[in-house]
């Protein structure tokens, strides 16, 4: 069964119907007249000139300046439709029903305008912020497709945001599902346990966009039980110095009091015991104190491999470098010591002879070095960096605490975890460029 179409009724076909009816309406008074009058084939060829040709001009006339600017106006307002401000209609009458309605659409295209710019300007604004932002953010539109982003969701994804741009969010290892209200996630389930994932929607230039927030656990966990670190070792220094400092200068005065009044040796040699351990016990506190030190950081171009070579002149152990001949901004004195730290762990735990590895890796985003050991790995990764805990027989439990607040107050991040690929396991430093 087909369907029925109607006829285009348009103005142009009402207004040609208009003009034939009249016409022929003319045509035949005239008709009537010429019939009535017995007038001659001159005198009606004469009056058909006259009378029906300038009709039919001044209806063309009519035509074209009616249909003109109202096909002006139907570009104007499609010009408008697709955010174009910039056209204008100007009709040739100054009055009048198309003069009011071209002036309207006129005075709706400069108020869409300035509002436009304004909302532009507020978008600008947002996108601005968004990018000035530590924490790893990005826009997608509808499809989930990446539209912006700013350099902390670079670090976050491992490349800059502009490479990606209009990549899905799965290519940015995230899940996105439209169908159940834009429901987002992290597709690695390793990396969900260290982020936070928030997202809400919002519309900006007519288009809906999905804002998605990234906040690292990890950092406030870390950042949380570094503060907590800090109040528990300044009340510790504090207690127990107060307490080791009468007993520490008590048993030296016993010391000298034994030795006045008799020549038994065995009191002296338990005072000095406790005296030295006394001592001792008070040089291990301050070292905690130091655990949370804000140093005076600078940063400056230097090349990775000067840095290895100094450092690696330090061990006989054999240690094998790879790909440190690239340049990065750190503060060398800080990098050299956390890579002596790391290194001399490394070197602890490595079986026998067994070579400890140094492989730097750069990128646009920042410089990876990673210090790789033969060991039997780690075994409670948890408590890595909790001071006081340590699986040396002669350690104190700070080397890796001192290392990661040195590197984080750089901007970087220190990690440590188990080799995937063999025995052992591999400290990560990365610092920005």
């Amino acid at each position: 069964m087909s369907k029925s179409t109607s006829k285009p009724y348009s103005f142009e076909s009402l207004f040609k119907r208009f003009v034939s009816i009249t016409v022929l309406i003319l045509l035949v008074l005239l008709s009537a007249i010429f019939y009535l009058s017995s007038a001659s084939i001159l005198t009606i060829t004469t009056v058909l000139l006259l009378v029906i040709f300038p009709y039919c001009f001044l209806a063309w006339r009519v035509k074209q300046a009616t249909q003109t600017p109202l096909l002006g106006l139907a570009a104007s307002l499609e010009a408008i439709r697709n955010e174009d401000y910039s056209l204008r209609v100007n009709p040739k009458f100054n009055a009048g029903a198309i003069k009011s309605l071209s002036d309207e659409v006129n005075f709706m295209a400069d108020d869409l305008r300035i509002r436009k710019l304004h909302y532009d300007q507020q978008a600008v604004l947002v996108l601005k912020l968004i990018e000035q932002l530590a924490t790893p953010i990005a826009m997608f539109d509808h499809k989930g497709r990446l539209s912006h982003g700013n350099d902390a969701f670079s670090l976050w994804s491992g490349k800059p945001w502009q490479q990606s741009k209009l990549h899905s969010a799965k290519r940015l290892g995230l899940l996105f599902d439209d169908q159940k209200g834009g429901h987002w996630q992290i597709s690695d389930k390793s990396i969900a346990s260290l982020w936070q994932l928030r997202h809400s929607e919002f519309s900006m230039a007519g288009e809906r966009y999905q804002l998605v927030v990234l906040t690292n656990i990890e950092k406030l966990v870390n950042e949380t039980e570094r503060v907590a670190w800090h109040k528990m070792t300044r009340v510790l220094s504090h207690e127990i110095n107060n307490s080791l400092s009468p007993i520490k200068s008590l048993a030296h005065s016993l010391i000298d009091v034994f030795a006045s009044l008799s020549e038994d040796k065995a009191p002296q040699e338990a005072l000095d015991v406790i005296a030295s351990r006394s001592d001792s016990l008070m040089q291990f506190v301050n070292r905690y104190a130091s655990l949370n030190q804000q140093y005076e950081v600078g940063k400056s171009s230097l090349t990775l491999s000067v840095i290895i070579e100094k450092v690696v002149a330090l061990f006989e152990h054999e240690i094998t470098v790879e790909g440190c001949q690239v340049n990065l901004y750190a503060d060398p004195i800080l990098l050299e010591q956390v890579l002596i730290n790391l290194i001399k762990n490394a070197i602890e735990v490595s079986t026998g002879k067994t070579a400890v590895s140094i492989v730097g890796n750069q990128s646009k985003l920042g410089t990876e070095i990673k210090v790789i050991d033969a060991g039997s790995g780690i075994k409670n990764p948890d408590n890595l960096f909790v001071p006081f805990y340590t699986t040396k027989q002669e350690g104190k439990g700070i080397g890796l605490v001192l290392s990661r607040n040195m590197i984080e107050q750089q901007g970087g991040r220190l990690t440590l975890k188990n080799r995937a690929e063999a025995k052992g396991a591999e400290a990560v430093i990365w610092l920005p460029n």
